[in-house]
């Protein structure tokens, strides 16, 4: 009998199936988590977004200018991570921290630190740019992770910063329009405001002359549309760049235009004659002898140049007559200027679109014969620079209240009356004779060819005990024009100019401030491309006829 030679036997074939099976099995498996962790390097580790931040779905709104100027607007950002857990540096002579180093520009030690602390999550650096980031892809290391958020960034930087603001590093807005609109850009809609970023960035120009000019400490300035509120600029120095906010002095993050409250001194003037004119206190005729200082118990108020005899109220604002302004605060009273502050808002902070705005500075509990008497001429009550031009604005445009806003066509409603047509004519001749009647002021200021009014103030600093300081000012210009047909305001404000030998060491509004108007005013000018005003002859007659000048001008 021939016998089979068997190899493997049915048992044997099974088993062998069962192994060669479990082992491709097995391969199959080492192969997929190979691959697997072969493209969560490569692939994921190429985008770098391994533990990604959540994105927002709606996009920040952008921020334009009038013109439509891209002001704020926001990109992908990515910052750099790491989970140290998964981090071995000092197991690899920390060669994780002298790449990031080269590449980050960040010292190896405050890195290893960092990767040393054994947490899942620490930042290593926010807002890589792109080339860190390709860098970053190429060292292929799994434990560094990236959040890919939105950043936002600003083009112009400085010129638009005290107005557009800047929002925090979750984008939410933190200053300016950034913040005050919060609720429209974060739910993605795009904003365009009323600045002029033309303007913007030729006035600050003007502004940084005149700091260097004089060694200023800051300054400040606004233009105003009058006949909508539409604010066209407004300026505050120092400044800052919104983009490269960790290495601002966050002093220079207050904006002097409308968060600062201040003395406005002789600037408050034709608003007291505005007061008294329309409660018929007083009349264009009536003269003061201004010829001895006032004496309040141990208080003199003074003339900052004397005059003898009598001066009438065009007299007053011309000379700036602090006694003339003083004698008239006094027929006014206490109750007529706090009633006219209410209604002009000196009591209110300004209701618009940057939320920061202060509240003017006045005791209601300390308002005395002498208060009344000294806040008439612009000293005892601060207000912000805003405020005043609210107040010029409002009074010059034939007495509505003006609303300043930041957004173009926003004041639609009837504007409320604060004082007669008649009453606002006047005090548009007293600041018109300012530029006309004047021999050093008016020369400084005036623009030919375009009607300006205008007025100075010249308020002495406090110290740090109330006192105040001798050589020591805030200097202060506000101008109208056209002044037959007001459009714009244009104010500035230069703080703590130091004397120079060039100006023959004055010190004073005059010198320093008006000068620096005229000269936003020419860039105004140029850039609106504003006619010059041709003057028919009655309109030329009523300003010769409207005063009768009694007296010398200086």
């Amino acid at each position: 009998m021939v016998k089979k030679f068997i190899i493997f036997d049915r048992d044997s074939l099974e088993n062998i199936h069962k192994r060669v099976f479990f082992s491709i099995s097995v391969f199959v498996i080492f192969y997929f988590i190979a691959f697997f962790r072969i493209t969560d390097i490569m692939i994921l580790s190429e985008s770098l977004i391994l533990n990604s931040s959540f994105e927002p779905k709606i996009q920040r709104g952008k921020i334009f200018d009038r013109n439509g100027v891209l002001l704020a607007s926001s990109i992908k950002s990515f910052s750099l991570a790491a989970n140290s857990q998964e981090i071995q540096d000092d197991n690899c002579n920390y060669s994780i921290s002298k790449n990031l180093e080269s590449i980050l520009n960040i010292s190896k030690y405050q890195i290893n630190k960092k990767l040393l602390n054994n947490k899942k999550f620490v930042y290593i650096k926010r807002n890589i740019s792109p080339q860190e980031h390709q860098k970053i892809i190429n060292l292929g290391e799994i434990g560094l992770r990236t959040e890919v958020k939105r950043k936002r960034i600003y083009p112009l930087r400085e010129i638009t910063s005290h107005v557009v603001g800047y929002t925090g590093i979750d984008e939410v807005g933190q200053g300016g329009i950034e913040k005050g609109l919060e609720k429209k850009l974060s739910a993605g809609e795009d904003i365009q405001i009323s600045i002029d970023s033309r303007l913007q960035q030729l006035i600050r120009n003007e502004l940084l002359k005149t700091i260097n000019k004089f060694s200023a400490d800051s300054a400040a300035s606004i233009v105003l549309d009058i006949k909508t509120g539409e604010i066209l600029s407004i300026n505050s120095f120092p400044d800052f760049d919104p983009n490269n906010l960790n290495s601002t002095n966050l002093n220079n993050l207050f904006n002097r235009a409308i968060q600062g409250n201040y003395e406005m001194g002789s600037t408050f003037k034709p608003i007291t004659m505005a007061i008294g004119l329309d409660k018929n206190i007083i009349d264009k005729n009536m003269s003061f002898d201004v010829t001895k200082p006032i004496k309040v118990g141990s208080y003199r108020i003074n003339d900052f140049k004397p005059h003898k005899g009598e001066l009438d109220v065009k007299g007053i604002i011309v000379k700036s007559s602090n006694i003339g302004t003083a004698l008239i605060s006094n027929k006014i009273g206490k109750n007529n200027q706090i009633e006219f502050f209410k209604k002009i808002g000196f009591f209110k902070k300004i209701n618009f679109e940057i939320d920061e705005a202060a509240v003017p500075l006045g005791n209601k509990n300390n308002w005395g014969r002498l208060e009344t008497m000294t806040i008439g001429y612009g000293h005892g009550f601060a207000i912000t620079p805003m405020h005043l031009a609210k107040a010029y604005a409002s009074i010059v445009n034939g007495g509505y209240l003006i609303e300043p806003t930041f957004i173009e066509n926003q004041n639609k409603k009837l504007p409320k009356k604060i004082i007669k047509q008649e009453t606002s004519n006047l005090i548009k001749q007293l600041l018109r004779a300012v530029i006309l009647e004047t021999d050093y002021t008016g020369p400084r200021a005036k623009v030919e060819g375009y009607e300006l009014g205008g007025k100075s103030g010249t308020a002495e600093l406090l110290d740090d005990k109330g006192k105040y300081k001798k050589n020591a000012n805030r200097t202060t210009f506000v101008s109208v024009f056209p002044i037959s047909d007001p459009k714009y305001l244009v104010l500035a404000m230069v703080e703590n100019p130091k004397k120079i030998k060039e100006e023959n060491f004055s010190i004073t509004a005059a010198t320093v401030a008006a000068p620096l108007v005229k000269n936003i005013i020419v860039e105004i000018i140029k850039v609106l491309n504003i006619s010059p005003v041709m003057i028919d002859n009655s309109i030329q007659a009523y300003n010769q006829n409207f005063f009768d000048n009694k007296y010398v001008t200086f």
